[in-house]
């Protein structure tokens, strides 16, 4: 088997794949309340897909999450999932806001697509509007208790927002102790349209370790070395877990990259820079991987100003 190995030891072994740009709310650190997004027509179609990602797992990959923008929101994810899902990766994932679950919950069950994170910044419905611009949060919270029953795999993803959120973390804590489902608190990061509010909102996690040692006591859980969180169990049977993007850069074992649903591919998350493979042959993505390889940053770039719905969140 080929493999993709950079200069720092590193191996590309999972993949972040954007269906879309669109979504259906507009959180406020991620795109504006106008935002437009790309032609339909500039998508890679599921066949591009297939064959990329079957490509991919010939060089190593075992790992792919499905992002977006809101990738239930892409026309043909059926047809994509039932696609993806005959290909022999260890782990299919799926990045969504929760809104249309209900529709698609048979469809994750039979394709393998078994372990949801779920973006999920508020439990109060007036600041979960406020946040989103969207009056979803009943439908995404019984979403959330049907997917379990199926047996998904849950974790719930936490934009930690100074003002805005801060005063739920406890909330968030008590939810984690009551479902069994893993809460975990991110950085806001410095991309896009969230780096005119950064410096305002930013909580590092060590602040929000601080805040929860006042009340619980935090047991460490051993993760993989390639993991981008740090976990704990917590005295009241909590499972959470911090991204510290920002605060405890973990680029030196970053095993991923990002396809954006208009077929380029990237590196990392925090670099404009990217290569398009759409319309490519075998040889040439070939030497676009091994190019990809040199552009993987062993250090924490400061910001980038690309949207996040644009490259996969």
């Amino acid at each position: 088997m080929k493999s993709l190995i950079d200069q720092h030891g590193r191996k590309i072994r999972k993949l972040r794949l954007s269906l879309t740009d669109k979504c259906n709310l507009r959180c406020h650190y991620c795109m504006p309340v106008d935002a437009t997004f790309m032609d339909e027509d500039k998508n890679l179609s599921p066949d591009d897909y297939f064959e990329i990602v079957k490509e991919l797992c010939s060089y190593g990959l075992q790992e792919l999450r499905l992002t977006g923008g809101e990738p239930l929101m892409r026309k043909s994810f059926d047809e994509i999932a039932y696609k993806l899902g005959t290909l022999p990766l260890k782990k299919i994932g799926l990045t969504t806001n929760g809104i249309f679950l209900d529709k698609y919950l048979t469809v994750l069950k039979e394709t393998g697509i078994h372990h949801l994170n779920i973006s999920l910044d508020s439990l109060d419905e007036a600041n979960f509007k406020k946040i989103t611009h969207g009056n979803q949060l009943k439908r995404i919270l019984k979403n959330i208790e049907e997917a379990q029953k199926l047996g998904l795999q849950i974790k719930i993803n936490v934009v930690a927002m100074k003002g805005i959120n801060d005063h739920e973390f406890f909330d968030f804590v008590e939810y984690s102790a009551k479902t069994g489902i893993e809460v975990r608190f991110l950085e806001i990061m410095r991309i896009g349209f969230a780096l005119e509010k950064q410096n305002d909102q930013f909580i590092s996690a060590q602040e929000m370790m601080n805040m929860f040692k006042t009340k619980y006591e935090l047991e460490k859980i051993q993760m993989q070395l390639d993991s981008t969180s740090f976990n704990y169990r917590l005295s009241n049977g909590a499972h959470i877990g911090f991204i510290a993007s920002e605060s405890q850069a973990f680029c030196g074992h970053c095993s991923r990259w990002r396809l954006s649903a208009d077929g380029v591919m990237r590196a990392c998350l925090l670099k404009d820079d990217g290569i398009s493979i759409k319309n490519t042959t075998e040889i040439e993505r070939d030497n676009i991987y091994r190019t990809l390889l040199g552009m993987k940053p062993f250090m924490r770039p400061a910001e980038v100003t690309h949207q996040m719905n644009a490259i996969g969140g």
